[in-house]
């Protein structure tokens, strides 16, 4: 999850039904593709460190979109 959400590197997440040892794990990864998240899966300080690393992530990429936008918006108005 830090991988994929915090540093934004393409993750794929591939198993067969043998890997499967407890109904458990069915619901725990039902949770994480439908919510998100699988209570109790990080300590709160883990938590805390993705929660961090994602906004840092969202910020950075709300800064690129809206410097692409105002480039647009600039060409645009500019052109006859």
């Amino acid at each position: 999850m830090k991988k994929v959400g915090g540093e934004g590197k393409p993750t794929l997440f591939l198993f067969s039904d043998t890997e499967i040892k407890d109904e458990s794990f069915i619901e725990d990864i039902n949770m994480i593709l439908s919510t998100g998240e699988v209570p109790n899966l990080f300590a709160a300080d883990e938590k805390t460190e993705i929660l961090e690393m994602m906004q840092t992530a969202v910020r950075v990429l709300v800064s690129i979109e809206c410097v692409i936008f105002l480039s647009y918006m600039e060409v645009r108005t500019c052109v006859p």
